[in-house]
């Protein structure tokens, strides 16, 4: 089976695969974007270079049940519905979801790994967003301080010797030439507002939502 048929297999019905995500998913998958671990276990990420075939911090796998009952602490399958994690985005072990809120939209959520990132909010408010930010080329996506910076930025900052790949550019091909989607230079031109989930309060409403259920 195509990896893009089992992501659409793994997403409940009453959450599924947004459809611009499958069309994107298939895209990757038909141009060498997916990828094998040694275990067989299958992901994909926005480099079709094999140069570039270990880059597994931000990469798209299999949704697990499993997570997201971790992070709803509920049983109750009307619950963890609304919570598909799939978007690896970072290498503490932070994610990114698929989240359906009380009005039935679906929105991007990260959730931080909690030992490094701690960022926990709506990532993205529409699917079109999510594929901007992925194009920008940043080799994480769980540090909200590095939103404000250019991915290059970001480098010189860490480390100018590092053997970092180049943007993504058949993945901006494509987000430009075929979707017709804008790029911005930074995570900030298209959203400015993060929350952490050691804040007290927020008006983010994954964050409360998780926080309801978790007491």
């Amino acid at each position: 089976m195509k990896f893009t048929d089992e992501m659409v297999a793994a997403f409940p019905l009453r959450n599924p695969l947004p459809e611009l995500l499958r069309k994107t998913f298939h895209f990757m998958e038909e141009h060498g974007c997916l990828r094998s671990r040694h275990d067989g276990v299958r992901y994909m990420t926005v480099h079709p270079e094999l140069e570039y075939s270990n880059l597994t911090t931000t990469a798209v796998h299999l949704p697990d049940p499993a997570a997201t009952a971790c992070w709803t602490k509920s049983n109750d399958p009307d619950v963890n519905d609304r919570l598909v994690i799939f978007l690896r985005t970072g290498g503490d072990g932070s994610w990114a979801g698929l989240w359906r809120d009380d009005d039935g939209q679906q929105r991007i959520v990260h959730l931080g790994s909690g030992s490094g990132s701690v960022m926990l909010c709506v990532l993205a408010e529409n699917m079109e967003d999510l594929l901007r930010l992925l194009a920008i080329g940043y080799d994480e996506l769980c540090w909200p301080d590095q939103f404000q910076q250019t991915p290059d930025e970001v480098r010189e900052e860490e480390d100018e010797e590092n053997d970092y790949p180049p943007p993504p550019q058949l993945f901006r091909h494509y987000l430009e030439g075929i979707l017709g989607l804008s790029i911005p230079t930074r995570a900030s031109d298209i959203f400015l507002n993060t929350v952490s989930m050691d804040e007290s309060e927020s008006n983010d409403p994954f964050w409360n939502w998780l926080r309801l259920l978790n007491g």
